[in-house]
């Protein structure tokens, strides 16, 4: 891709100390701290984002181009693009009032950056010189005060002033499209922070004003926001008009997949979910961006496998949980402690996947993998463990079930003995503390809290496992009452049915029928289930007529459906009973999904170089072909923290060597000051190679540099055997958290192989 290179006007002195005589280090941004993070990158105006202008003052020429593009992408949550769009503006012009505003936007979930931002556009305004047009001053003056807790402290009350101030922008400048748009926005944003909203039907009469002017607009967004939880039907035609209102963002064909996945369109919602996930994996390999950068990435992929397991299709649910899991974790975008990450969504999908398609063999290979690994918090590794004791108990393995169990109970005494503990320390310290009894009871009361949902997740699941143990020890009585206290997760009525209840297990079976949900695995489910207790039950065949009205994907060799194959004898139907599938005539013109990029995220291909070390001998990239490597960008023998990482990384070679991960570094340096680094290291040669990139052309092709600023960025990146970056981490600073980058390396390079 043809990226484009902009001059760097935002800075006109690239010291190492900004105008306050501050020492900035290498690597950091002059423009203060919020701009360390977020892309630093310039990128070309791409070919649609959408039907949109909002004029603004710019002195560059192409000014108003991108910020009408990065207004687009902030339409379709593409932040992470849209800071990039705003920031080639800064770049040519850093009086552009608007451009700060954008980035404060772009900054809506990130309170800090956001502030950072618009305080820079505050301090603009205080010139008396700057020209702008009277509606930008109202755009940034309200951005402004929502942010000014020192003027208003009640948050509440400045989300209250702020839909207030576009109220007024609309009615100053009534031909604004974009601050109408921008209202339905923020008040459908703001009913998760506690205002509701009083008129659904008020806010789309906003919207239906937009698309009378321009009806293929970008804010059919927030139309099917607005409607999801109301009244999905409401949005259908937002559904089918929104991917191509802006079909280069990928958010922006993810959204109609709420609307169909509530009319139970589950086709429809499958087909845009995977075109959100290849465009966002298309535009992954581009800019050698992680997937958990990219807003709403995890999520969408995590329903996608939902959404392929309520068609039934299997093989297809487990891929692209399995896929969730093998994307590069990260310390700060990608791990089980964050709750919106591929790893959180990955794990819970692909456990759900497996049980509910009743694959047991497979669940316990899983559980046992790089894919499925121990975690070190029991809370957190308990969905694994009680898989695998499911699976144990559907495979009559009983001796392994109580081993299962014993762990979990373990698990369980511990974090009882640890609330104890964390009681009697909470007691003892309001004692001494002179504490009133009643502060005493508070305090012993948030010390037991903090443990007890953990305590009630392992009692539950203990309940439930000992029931099956019962069962498999001809105990059903104990078995019925584990299952009324703790009902299966996935299908209550399999087990009824197993433990002879066949009355109760017809009457979940008839019921699952009846809800009429269009997901595969439980109505296929209940029409066995309904079929074996109760086979003069008509409901079981009219069951089996519903499931093949939307068949066309079943994996008939899962067992779940497998078993139906006698039962569509019996009604007289091939072994191959499905129906194809009949696409709905209220749908737009799709594009081919293979077109906009692949399903699952895959590695990018490392630029190759060929470039001279110390003794001006040269190394390439296809010298390590064949085997992995750690490739380091750093900022030359001058950054302290670069030495600080050469050194952390020498100090740690066998560990790399161990792991065989050979190291390769490359500096900013010439050839003649690559001896300096060599110096810096006190316990004698470095032991791996250090090669000069001094021009910095392949610190570009890695993206390792701040186009805007004209300046390069530390760069860490695992490269696997065939060339393919697997792992990156490209920032004001260099990563130094060694055992985690020797873990990742290895366990991605097991999963890629």
């Amino acid at each position: 891709m043809t990226r484009l290179i902009l001059l760097p006007l935002l800075i006109t002195c690239l010291s190492a100390q900004d105008a306050d005589n501050t020492l900035i280090p290498e690597g950091h941004s002059h423009n203060g701290h919020a701009f360390n993070e977020g892309p630093r990158q310039a990128g070309p105006l791409m070919k649609s984002c959408g039907n949109v202008d909002l004029p603004i003052t710019s002195a560059w020429n192409k000014g108003q181009a991108y910020f009408n593009q990065g207004l687009k992408q902030l339409h379709g949550f593409w932040y992470y693009e849209a800071e990039r769009s705003f920031r080639a503006i800064l770049a040519n012009d850093d009086k552009c009032l608007m451009a700060y505003w954008g980035l404060s936007q772009a900054n809506y979930e990130n309170e800090k950056r956001a502030k950072a931002f618009i305080d820079k556009a505050a301090e603009l305004l205080k010139n008396e010189d700057l020209k702008i047009q009277p509606h930008e001053k109202a755009y940034v003056q309200a951005e402004i005060d929502y942010h000014d807790e020192k003027k208003v402290k009640d948050i509440s009350k400045r989300r209250k002033n702020f839909i207030r101030a576009y109220e007024d922008i609309i009615i100053n400048y009534p031909h604004d499209l974009e601050a109408k748009a921008l209202l339905v926005c923020r008040r459908w944003q703001f009913t998760r922070k506690g205002i509701p909203i009083n008129s659904h039907i008020g806010l789309d009469a906003i919207l239906k004003q937009i698309f009378v002017k321009k009806p293929n607009h970008p804010a059919h967004h927030y139309a099917i926001h607005l409607w999801d939880d109301r009244r999905h039907e409401e949005a259908l035609d937002s559904a089918a008009k929104l991917g191509k209102t802006a079909p280069e963002i990928a958010h922006m064909w993810h959204m109609p997949g709420h609307i169909y996945s509530k009319a139970k369109r589950y086709h429809d919602a499958v087909w845009h979910q995977q075109a959100s996930a290849r465009i966002d994996h298309a535009h992954m390999h581009r800019w050698f961006l992680l997937p958990d950068q990219i807003h709403n990435y995890a999520h969408n992929n995590e329903w996608l496998s939902r959404n392929f397991l309520n068609l039934g299709k299997v093989s297809a649910s487990i891929d692209m949980a399995k896929s969730l899991l093998s994307n590069p974790r990260h310390p700060d975008l990608n791990n089980q402690d964050k709750k919106k990450s591929s790893a959180r969504y990955g794990r819970r999908a692909l456990i759900n996947s497996l049980e509910k398609a009743e694959l047991w063999h497979e669940a316990l290979q899983t559980a046992d993998s790089a894919c499925l690994m121990q975690l070190p918090k029991p809370e957190q590794d308990l969905s694994r463990l009680r898989l695998i004791a499911v699976a144990q108990h559907n495979l009559n393995k009983r001796d392994q079930l109580i081993k299962t169990i014993n762990i979990i109970d373990s698990h369980h005494v511990d974090m009882k003995d640890e609330q104890a503990q964390a009681m009697k320390k909470a007691r003892e310290k309001a004692t001494k503390e002179n504490k009133n009894k009643e502060s005493l009871k508070v305090a012993e009361k948030k010390a037991h809290d903090q443990h007890q949902k953990n305590i009630k997740a392992f009692a539950n699941t203990l309940i439930e496992l000992r029931g099956y143990l019962a069962a498999m020890d001809g105990d059903f009585k104990t078995a019925k009452g584990a299952l009324s206290q703790r009902p299966s997760k996935q299908s209550p009525m399999i087990y009824q049915l197993a433990y002879g209840d066949h009355e109760k297990a017809a009457k979940t079976a008839r019921k699952q029928i009846e809800k009429k949900n269009k997901e595969a695995l439980p109505l296929a489910k209940a029409i066995y289930v309904l079929h074996k207790a109760e086979n003069d039950d008509p409901a079981w065949r009219t069951g089996f007529e519903e499931l093949r009205t939307f068949s066309s994907d079943i994996e008939l060799t899962s067992p779940v459906f497998k078993r139906l194959a006698p039962i569509a004898r019996e009604l007289g139907y091939p072994d191959d009973w499905r129906q194809p599938h009949t696409p709905a005539t209220d749908i737009a013109d799709r594009p081919t999904l293979a077109s906009l990029g692949p399903l699952h995220w895959t590695p990018p291909t490392a630029p190759t170089f060929n470039l001279p070390d110390q003794h001006n001998k040269y190394i390439s990239l296809t010298k390590y072909h064949g085997k992995p490597m750690i490739l380091v960008f750093y900022l030359g023998a001058g950054c302290l923290h670069c030495t600080e990482q050469l050194t952390a990384m020498a100090d740690r070679y066998s560990d790399f060597k161990k792991a065989g991960l050979p190291i390769l570094a490359i500096s900013t340096d010439d050839v003649p000051n690559l001896k300096k680094s060599q110096t810096n290291y006190k316990k004698g040669e470095i032991p791996f190679p250090i090669i000069s990139d001094s021009r910095k052309d392949i610190f570009k092709k890695y993206t390792s540099h701040d186009d805007f600023e004209n300046k390069p960025l530390h760069g860490t990146f695992v490269i696997d055997k065939t060339g393919r970056i697997l792992w990156s981490d490209i920032s004001a600073d260099p990563f130094m958290e060694i055992d985690f980058l020797i873990k990742e390396s290895t366990r991605l390079l097991k999963l890629h192989q």
